[in-house]
């Protein structure tokens, strides 16, 4: 049998939006999109933020003197033309693996845009400030249409595409107005990121839809977030800190995942260290620190007295083996899978 193709693949535009969008049917769902690429912009191979610095704030502000809500997430990573280039492109499973091996990483292509396209009827957008240089694109236009799903820069291509600015204090103090917020009154260690750094990222979508008068319920908004299985390794490797209309949520704390009650009689975690060899299945043994140069690792068991498997929506997503540097995830897997590989 023999084929002859005279044009490309072609794929129904609105459809294709519909399918790879459709998914996203609460802010908290988004929003955790949202906090999933903040932690894959702060990894080694790409901003390469340092520990101390490896911090965002999500920005909640109600509609008020006319003017619709907004909800945004402010990073300090600084989005690039390569970034927001990236981000341009739907159904990109490479858009946020670029630089990355880890299979963890394979699939984060439309998550954050999806929730910008269907849960807004503003403008919403990505903006990114680095090496004094800005980015700016969005969307914009009627909800669930081709023209809104189709991305643009903002405000048009020549202020929003690889723009040299004047002033850094100048960007961040326009991108904070909007949520009645400055970067003095935000937790100490985003002040210090923001200065050390001289970078942020924002997006942010204005006029959220399902308000109920354009009111954000921030307790039950992070709530929601903070048991979503997407926010869970975020939350243990990014401080999250959260500000509704220019006022810190939870006393200017990071958020937290919620605790899991351990086991009785196993209140504290159960700590190995992993010995400094280890043996091949040939015999040879081999150096777990690069003989001196790295630390031990250790192995960390924590209980929990629910049955976290069958917990779907609360513990479920927790249930599961994390491989860590000091930096990064490296990977994961699920209790049980683990639990299989060893009865082999």
């Amino acid at each position: 049998m023999t084929i002859e193709r005279s044009e490309q693949i072609r794929f129904h535009e609105k459809g294709t939006l519909d399918a790879v969008t459709r998914w996203v049917a609460a802010h908290h769902e988004g929003i955790a999109e949202w906090f999933k690429n903040v932690r894959r912009q702060y990894q080694v191979d790409r901003a390469n933020v340092a520990d101390e610095h490896r911090v965002a704030v999500l920005l909640l502000q109600d509609s008020k003197n006319g003017k619709s809500a907004h909800i945004g997430l402010l990073d300090v990573g600084g989005a690039t033309l390569e970034d927001v280039t990236a981000w341009s492109t739907w159904q990109d499973p490479d858009a946020s693996r670029r630089g990355s091996e880890l299979q963890e990483e394979e699939t984060q292509g439309n998550g954050g845009k999806a929730y910008m396209y269907r849960l807004f009827t503003g403008p919403t957008r990505i903006l990114g400030v680095k090496d004094r240089r800005r980015n700016c694109k969005g969307f914009e236009g009627q909800l669930d249409t081709v023209e809104r799903g189709t991305p643009g820069w903002i405000p048009d291509l020549a202020n929003g595409r690889d723009v040299e600015i004047s002033s850094f204090d100048a960007e961040i103090k326009q991108a904070l107005l909007p949520y009645n917020a400055t970067v003095d009154g935000l937790p100490k260690t985003i002040r210090d990121a923001v200065k050390v750094r001289q970078a942020f990222t924002l997006v942010e979508g204005d006029a959220p839809i399902e308000l109920y008068k354009g009111r954000i319920d921030a307790e039950d908004l992070i709530e929601k977030l903070v048991r979503h299985e997407q926010a869970t390794l975020c939350l243990e490797q990014v401080n999250f800190y959260a500000l509704h209309n220019g006022r810190m949520i939870n006393d200017g704390n990071p958020l937290v995942l919620p605790p899991i009650t351990p086991y009785p009689g196993l209140d504290s975690p159960i700590v190995f260290e992993v010995p400094e060899q280890l043996p091949l299945e040939s015999g040879q043994m081999i150096s777990t620190t690069e003989s001196g140069a790295r630390d031990r690792g250790r192995l960390i068991l924590h209980t929990s007295s629910e049955n976290m498997h069958a917990a779907y929506k609360n513990l479920r997503p927790r249930w599961q083996i994390t491989y860590r540097t000091r930096h990064q995830m490296i990977g994961a897997k699920p209790v049980n899978d683990a639990m299989s590989c060893v009865g082999e």
